[in-house]
């Protein structure tokens, strides 16, 4: 059964994926412990080091994810799943489709075929855990990189892959030390990539006895300013409708010439934007020509006797 969600309806994000990403040591795994119910999946084998430890699955080889994703039960107790990391659980997957699929590696390589396997395989796995109704986060560690003069930090996930990770994030956020505080920045700058859509400002992570429910409450934030965005976009995109339906019953120059001043007085850019281009598409379709100068239509000439 095919759904079409109507540009005016909103879109529930129930379970918004968040990437985050900083130096080893700063407490990444940690964090993650303090989402709602949470299983960790223990890629880099690291978990002894994390404080706040809650229920966790060290994962050597692929064939333990698949069966946690072949049997439902076992992930049934849980709200939310925490990659740790993204970049250990992409190597596994990497290592299982050159044992699995040899024709898609070179000595040891992805070929390009492989790699496109890998981004589809990566893909697969996050909406199989969307499918489950669980919150995920993904965690990564960083590195710089250059571009150019500008040495820009970014999260250390392998080749084509990166891209991939990304799209799939609703929010990407980078943890890092200023000054003797732990700050995480989700807006995007000149030295780091991010993703910020809710537009928060830098978030002080508090110690990590008082850090406990921190990824909790901002999953919440998140699903919160996910459905206001999506619920301004309907509003919006209703208002852009109207305009269309109002210049669809006209047919001549002064009736669109008296929505001028309308169109003009719209105060959201984007519907003014449209609805002005609406209004010009209108009069074109009429057939009818338009004074730049005076800004606007003009009443066809009467035909000749």
């Amino acid at each position: 059964m095919i759904t079409i969600i109507r540009g005016t309806d909103a879109i529930d994000v129930a379970h918004p994926v968040f990437l985050m990403f900083g130096q080893p040591g700063i407490g990444k795994s940690t964090l993650g412990y303090s989402m709602r119910d949470v299983l960790t999946l223990d890629f880099d084998l690291g978990a002894h080091r994390a404080a706040n430890r809650r229920d966790t699955v060290q994962v050597a080889t692929w064939e333990v994810v698949a069966a946690l994703l072949t049997d439902p039960t076992i992930l049934e107790p849980y709200a939310a799943l925490c990659v740790d990391t993204v970049g250990r659980c992409l190597d596994l997957m990497t290592i299982d489709i050159i044992e699995t699929s040899p024709k898609l590696a070179r000595d040891g390589t992805l070929t390009q075929q492989g790699w496109g396997q890998l981004k589809t395989r990566f893909r697969t796995f996050v909406s199989q855990i969307r499918a489950l109704n669980k919150d995920l986060l993904l965690l990564a560690h960083d590195k710089e990189d250059k571009d150019g003069e500008l040495r820009i930090v970014r999260p250390d996930i392998t080749g084509g892959s990166y891209g991939e990770v990304l799209k799939n994030a609703d929010f990407v956020g980078y943890l890092s030390m200023i000054g003797k505080h732990r700050v995480l920045e989700f807006s995007p700058t000149d030295r780091w990539v991010g993703k910020n859509p809710a537009g928060w400002r830098p978030l002080t992570v508090p110690p990590v006895e008082q850090a406990t429910d921190f990824m909790a409450d901002l999953y919440a934030r998140g699903r919160e300013a996910l459905g206001t965005i999506s619920e301004r976009a309907g509003r919006l995109t209703a208002q852009v409708d109207t305009w269309r339906q109002t210049f669809a019953g006209m047919d001549t120059a002064a009736a669109l010439n008296a929505q001028m001043p309308l169109v003009k007085a719209i105060t959201v850019p984007s519907v003014q934007a449209q609805a002005a281009k609406l209004l010009m598409d209108r009069g074109e379709t009429l057939g009818l020509a338009f004074d730049k100068k005076a800004k606007r239509f003009l009443e066809p000439m009467p035909a000749a006797v």
